[in-house]
């Protein structure tokens, strides 16, 4: 039966030699016919470094119709392996996975005082709205991926992405891809790695290299937008210190690839 669900889970997570063991401590199994879900998952340290310091927070929120899975794993120093697998009803959804990374913690005291955030957003009113992202939080990089691969990221009339750090509080990567459409947008990943931070203050959407694409159907816009405090490339120009944007408008779909990276 469909319902309506609304939750918070947040879990202790007990740091193990690995990145993720074989069961998980989230597991949350979702059938919405018209609602909200809110689902937190916070990783702990365990280790001598820093005692129950929260290494980093996984969050989706999912409004509207939709159906899916959410699942996250303990790691070590506070990493988390979290999963989103989410498709809407014929109404329509708007779904948002945003994660948090301290590097402090998850790198075991390296002190670049460094935080990472990601946003991932995809909306639309009808039932093809769907997030397939995986985020998988190590010691010195965190990163995102398709999950499965050959599913779309994010799929919707709106579509976004972003990355971002900051070192002693103070903005150092920042990176941004958004796409609206009267029809349907897409992003993928040739390969299965995408979006992500290092713990020194980087950022990138093409970890693990290979293409990034992004495409869709309709009337719509696109805009991206790229600042680095000491480097940043984009789209194949290579900048020192500074910022960069794209945007554009289209009839009848559009299609093509991206790359950034900043520091």
């Amino acid at each position: 039966m469909k319902k309506l669900i609304t939750a918070l889970v947040a879990c202790l997570l007990i740091a193990s030699p690995v990145l993720a063991v074989a069961v998980p401590v989230v597991d949350v199994d979702m059938d919405v016919g018209s609602g909200t879900v809110s689902l937190t998952t916070n990783g702990f340290d365990s280790s001598a470094w820093h005692p129950n310091a929260v290494g980093e927070t996984n969050s989706f929120v999912g409004m509207g119709g939709f159906t899916g899975t959410y699942t996250a794993y303990e790691g070590s120093y506070g990493a988390l392996s979290t999963y989103a697998h989410v498709n809407s009803y014929s109404g329509g959804a708007d779904l948002v996975m945003t994660d948090t990374q301290n590097f402090n913690v998850l790198s075991a005291n390296h002190i670049n005082n460094v935080v990472g955030s990601f946003y991932a957003h995809a909306s639309g009113n009808d039932n093809q709205v769907a997030m397939n992202l995986k985020s998988i939080g190590s010691m010195y990089v965190w990163s995102e991926a398709t999950d499965p691969y050959w599913s779309p990221a994010l799929q919707g009339s709106l579509i976004e992405k972003s990355v971002s750090t900051t070192q002693n509080s103070i903005l150092k990567t920042n990176l941004y891809l958004g796409v609206t459409t009267t029809g349907l947008a897409t992003m993928s990943n040739s390969n299965i790695w995408g979006w992500t931070n290092g713990e020194t203050g980087t950022s990138s959407t093409n970890y693990g290299g290979e293409i990034r694409t992004v495409s869709a159907t309709g009337n719509g816009a696109i805009t991206q937008a790229g600042f680095g405090a000491n480097s940043l490339t984009f789209n194949g120009f290579t900048f020192g210190a500074g910022t960069a944007s794209f945007s554009g408008s289209f009839t009848g779909g559009m299609s093509g690839t991206y790359s950034m990276s900043s520091s």
